[in-house]
C-alpha cells in the first residue's frame, strides 16, 4: 500500500512539505497539507496529522455541548449547522455528499481528494476518475485537465492517448495554460493526435503568451524548423478566435493579389475570419 507521504504520481517516498500558492487554494481545505515530490517535482495533498489528544478533546467538547442542549430540552441546531459540523469532522464524506448534488466544483474537489489525499488504493483512483469525468462533462476546466493527465499517465484508468488528447483539447480551448502546453507536446510527437508542427507551434505560442516558460522554449525550437510560409500560418493560427479539432484540416490563410503588391488592405487572415464569425476581435498573442 502506498504510504501516507508517498507521491501518487511516481510512488516515491522522497517528499517534503510544501505550501499553498494562494488563499483561494487554501480556502476550505484546512484538513489537507500540500506536499511536493523531490523525485518528479509534482505537488499533491495529504491529510494533516492531528494529535490524538486534540481529536479527543474536540469530541469531548462536542459531546458536552450535545448533553447540555438535550438537558435543556431545546433543539437549537439547524440543518445547516449540522452539515457544517459533519464537514469539520468528516471532510471526505461531506465533500462526497456535496458532489452527489451535481455541483461540478464539489465533484472535482472530491475526485482530487480521492486521487491525492486518499488511500492510494486502485478503487479510490478509479472512483476519482468517475468524479472527474462528471465535472469535466459539465465544463469544469481543471477537471478536464486532471482527467487528461490521468488518461495520459494511466493513473486510475487504462492509458489512453486519444482520450487524453480530447480532454487536453477541451481544457486548452477554455484557456488552461497547462493544457495548451500539453497540446503542443502531443502535436509535436503525434501522441493521441496527428503530428503537426504548425498546430504544435500555435498551442505553444498560446501557452507562452500566458507566461509558460517551457512552452516559450518549445515554440522557438519549432519556429527554427519551419519554413517562412509555415511559420506565418502557425502564427495566424495562434491568433485565430478558435482552434480546429486535431482531425480537421487547417484553414488556409487567404492571400489576395493586393498583398503580393505590398498593399495589405485587401488581405483577409485567419484572425480576421474568426473575428467575422464570432463578432469580436480575438486577442493578439505574440
Amino acid at each position: 500500500m502506498q504510504g501516507a507521504r508517498s507521491c501518487p504520481y511516481c510512488l516515491s517516498t522522497n517528499t517534503k512539505d510544501s505550501s499553498w500558492k494562494s488563499s483561494d487554494e487554501k480556502a476550505g481545505r484546512f484538513w489537507l497539507k500540500p506536499v511536493r515530490c523531490r523525485n518528479c517535482h509534482k505537488r499533491f495533498v495529504r491529510f494533516r496529522r492531528v494529535p490524538l489528544a486534540l481529536v479527543g478533546g474536540a469530541l469531548a467538547l462536542g459531546l458536552a455541548s450535545a448533553v447540555v442542549v438535550t438537558f435543556r430540552g431545546v433543539d437549537t441546531r439547524s440543518k445547516s449547522e449540522h452539515e457544517k459540523l459533519i464537514a469539520e469532522l468528516e471532510p471526505m464524506e461531506a465533500e462526497r455528499a456535496r458532489a452527489h448534488t451535481g455541483d461540478p466544483e464539489a465533484q472535482y474537489s472530491y475526485g482530487m481528494m480521492l486521487s491525492q489525499g486518499g488511500s492510494g488504493k486502485a478503487e479510490d483512483l478509479a472512483e476519482s476518475i468517475r468524479w472527474l469525468e462528471r465535472a469535466a462533462e459539465q465544463g469544469h476546466v481543471r477537471a478536464q485537465y486532471e482527467l487528461a493527465l490521468a488518461y495520459k499517465l494511466g493513473r486510475g484508468t487504462l492509458q489512453d492517448y486519444p482520450a487524453a488528447g480530447r480532454w487536453f483539447m477541451a481544457a486548452a480551448r477554455n484557456g488552461h495554460v497547462g493544457a495548451q502546453y500539453h497540446m503542443g507536446r502531443l502535436h509535436r510527437i503525434g501522441e493521441g493526435v496527428p503530428a503537426d508542427l504548425i498546430r504544435a507551434y500555435a498551442w505553444f505560442n498560446r501557452a507562452a503568451a500566458q507566461g509558460h516558460g517551457a512552452a516559450r522554449g518549445a515554440r522557438d525550437e519549432i519556429a527554427a524548423s519551419l519554413k517562412p510560409e509555415q511559420l506565418a500560418q502557425a502564427q495566424e493560427l495562434s491568433r485565430a478566435s478558435s482552434m480546429p479539432d486535431p482531425d480537421q484540416p487547417l484553414p488556409a490563410a487567404v492571400v489576395r493579389p493586393a498583398e503580393r503588391s505590398g498593399d495589405t488592405r485587401g488581405t483577409e487572415t485567419l484572425a480576421d475570419a474568426g473575428e467575422k464569425k464570432a463578432g469580436t476581435r480575438p486577442a493578439v498573442l505574440h
